[in-house]
């Protein structure tokens, strides 16, 4: 039996900077990997030499996004709404934005996609969104909405294929433990965490959950070289790695090279993580 896994992600690049490790892993271990794009990245802030209009930015962005899925291994599938932009961004207000849209109907394009791939697992944002990025929650409520709405044949009867039914819902999360050592290498560099991202908005003091919530830890070591890969083709975005480019590789491996979840279902039982997310 083929293994199928789907992701369900807001933006460009968050399938690289975010899990690609797990996705280069079971991609390369027979799994049918698909990753979901919901935006199309238009309020995202370029670095320097990539300054130009909106419709050059969603371009770059897109072909920087079917690199990096066909450097995973993945099936790529976009959404194409558009990016509503980071807490109180003007694009927060725009019609279009993906935050404004029917939730119904979204949903139901997470739905077509699940009776479609037919995924044993479902991966998107936690209800955090890791940083409170108000797409990264807004595809969070739908992507866990689709996972029961997908098997239960009342829901979207008029959507095809059959009903489906994913195993097991998880959530991409990072223990605060690790943001804390975040947190002591950007003070060493004396930077302040409560002012990171290039807008200077993210406050890493808020963001992480207790270990205790974490229910499955993935080894990707093996394939580091591969998630790094991915990341540097979204060069518009910077290419990933931000301050951890300056600690040396093996170390880098050490600390950073497992993708970390919640496992929203089923239930963890006894506290057990989960080590496989297939298992």
């Amino acid at each position: 039996m083929t293994r199928r896994l789907l992701a369900v992600l807001a933006h460009p690049d968050d399938e690289s900077f975010g899990p690609g490790g797990t996705f280069a892993r079971y991609a390369r271990e027979g799994v049918d990997v698909h990753i979901a794009i919901a935006t199309d990245g238009v309020a995202g802030s370029a670095v320097p030499g990539f300054e130009g209009s909106q419709a050059e930015l969603v371009a770059v962005r897109a072909q920087e996004l079917a690199t990096a899925v066909s450097i995973l291994g993945a099936t790529l599938h976009t959404l194409n709404y558009r990016d509503s932009g980071y807490v109180n961004d003007p694009a927060n207000d725009h019609p279009d934005a993906f935050i404004n849209g029917d939730m119904a109907e979204q949903t139901s394009r997470v739905v077509q996609l699940i009776r479609e791939i037919r995924p044993h697992v479902v991966i998107t944002h936690d209800e955090t969104g890791g940083y409170y990025h108000p797409d990264h929650i807004h595809c969070h409520k739908i992507t866990t909405a689709a996972f029961y709405a997908a098997g239960d044949p009342a829901q979207y009867p008029e959507i095809g294929p059959a009903p489906w039914q994913p195993q097991k819902l998880y959530y991409t999360a990072f223990s605060n433990r690790m943001v804390k050592f975040y947190i002591m290498m950007i003070r060493l560099r004396r930077q302040d965490p409560t002012k990171l991202g290039r807008n200077q908005d993210i406050d890493l003091t808020k963001l992480g959950v207790d270990p205790s919530q974490i229910g499955a830890v993935i080894d990707y070591r093996p394939y580091w070289d591969v998630r790094r890969a991915a990341s540097a083709a979204h060069a518009s975005q910077g290419g990933g790695g931000g301050f951890s480019r300056r600690i040396p590789v093996w170390l880098q491996k050490r600390f950073f090279g497992k993708d970390t979840y919640i496992r929203a279902f089923p239930p963890l039982e006894n506290g057990r993580k989960d080590k496989d997310l297939f298992t």
